[in-house]
């Protein structure tokens, strides 16, 4: 299992999509050597799966679905979904096609999906548990106070799919629609970059508020006096005090301008009349204000606000925004500067969104296929951010994964593996050629004599 999450993390970092390209990833010296592996194929049945590899690579394609499909024989269907309710999903025109399933005679699709589902929760319970305690360990965040953001993104399949599992098809605001699923993480910052700590996935018309509360209720990272920056997408006062008391984190969320509390705050504001500058925008004032609760029922926790004034040119007047907090020890400037590391993170996680990771790449219809291949496309993009905050990835920061496979497409550098009894040793190819042409005499004769009689059955690897 670890070759194939090492070979699929791989693939990602090479920008392909398809999981059954996956084996032939792993053939680069460099890559091998680095982590710790020598495995050569050299005939059928001799390769990491029960049928062998019939081509040069080291894992059968198909070997990652099997054992997703002997997870799914395996789910107890009794077992309860931690997956928050929705609404169903609008009707749409699907093109006319059998599932992979289906050609293998009856079969119910009810239950079929449901064991997929629930394998899928168990590879999401394996990233929260896991791997997101374990990046935040690598990177050294250390066991001061952390500020966490919730966020979510919207994975689109194609409209006409009709046979991919557990997706979601909504109506947009401009009348079309769109299949897919909705992606809710936590990220923890670290630097000017968020770690995605938490994830969630659900059908694409659940509400934001729905997705991200089970992160609020299970999510091992959120310690005793973290900071948690919402959007109003998740705005509910009912959960507020929840995560205050029982947990001890604090929240900050922006207000939406319907709001009782949103009122109260700019009148207070106004008849304070003390509007000192934005710390870090001109022509933009602040003001803070305490006391805001006692408009709003359904949070009773205390809470102070931070309203920012600036003038509307379109609109030719004042607008405002309102950002509360349950943190009675901050001040207006502070809560300004920690907000405005959102919308930064948000633009740096971009790339992972926009197609520069494939996130929406894979056309699989299995639903447990679906969720291991973003949980690789997620933990792939975070290592490449903890690998460009060392000093050795320093050269590859600020720098796309196309950006940095062209340069080393470019750069044509290969690697050896040498071996010398119980010992390896990885050489760049020039400088194991310049090492080569230093040996006496003598070896050079030997090692002549070897490759004379084994270079015809030596595969040529990269």
């Amino acid at each position: 299992m670890e070759v194939l999450l090492v070979s699929q993390l791989a693939a990602r970092f090479a920008g392909l999509y398809s999981m059954r390209k996956a084996g032939y990833v792993l053939r680069s010296a460099a890559v091998l050597g680095a982590l710790g592996y020598s495995v050569e194929v050299l005939e059928p049945e001799q390769g990491l799966s029960l049928r062998g590899t019939s081509d040069d690579k080291l894992i059968s394609g198909d070997v990652l679905r099997k054992l997703l499909v002997k997870l799914e024989h395996h789910g107890n269907l009794n077992e309860p979904l931690g997956v928050p309710p929705c609404e169903p999903s609008q009707a749409v025109t699907v093109r006319q096609r059998a599932s992979r399933r289906a050609g293998q005679g009856a079969v119910d699709e009810v239950e079929a999906e449901a064991r997929a589902q629930r394998v899928s929760m168990k590879l999401v319970d394996w990233y929260n548990a896991h791997v997101g305690p374990s990046l935040l360990q690598y990177a050294r965040v250390g066991r001061g106070r952390r500020i966490h953001m919730v966020d979510t993104t919207h994975v689109e399949v194609p409209l006409e799919t009709g046979t991919s599992e557990c997706r979601g098809v909504v109506k947009n605001d401009d009348g079309t629609r769109s299949r897919g699923d909705k992606l809710a993480t936590l990220r923890t910052v670290f630097d000017h970059a968020g770690l995605i700590t938490q994830v969630g996935l659900c059908p694409m018309q659940v509400h934001d508020l729905p997705a991200c509360r089970l992160l609020f209720e299970t999510a091992p990272v959120l310690r005793k006096g973290d900071w948690l920056l919402e959007d109003r997408g998740c705005l509910d006062g009912a959960t507020i005090p929840w995560r205050k008391q029982p947990r001890h984190v604090d929240v900050m969320v922006p207000l939406k301008a319907t709001m009782r509390s949103y009122k109260e705050a700019v009148q207070l504001a106004v008849l304070q009349d003390a509007w000192p500058p934005h710390p870090s925008r001109a022509h933009q004032h602040i003001a803070f204000v305490k006391g805001v609760e006692h408009l709003w029922d359904a949070c009773h926790v205390p809470r102070n606000a931070c309203v920012i004034r600036s003038w509307n040119r379109k609109k030719d007047l004042l607008d405002h925004m309102v950002l509360v907090t349950t943190d009675q020890r901050r001040t207006g400037p502070w809560i300004v500067r920690h907000y405005e590391e959102r919308p930064e993170i948000e633009q740096d996680d971009e790339p992972m969104k926009s197609g520069g990771w494939q996130l929406k790449k894979l056309r699989s219809t299995r639903d447990s296929a679906i969720v291991f291949y973003r949980a690789t496309v997620v933990l792939s993009y975070r290592l490449s951010h903890l690998f460009c905050n060392t000093q050795a990835g320093v050269r590859c920061a600020d720098k796309t994964r196309q950006a940095l496979a062209f340069a080393q497409r470019r750069s044509r550098r290969t690697h050896v593996i040498v071996y010398a009894g119980g010992y390896c040793e990885i050489f760049e190819t020039l400088s194991f050629a310049r090492f080569l042409l230093h040996l006496p005499a003598v070896a050079q004769e030997r090692l002549r004599h070897w490759l004379d009689q084994h270079l015809h059955t030596v595969q040529q690897r990269e």
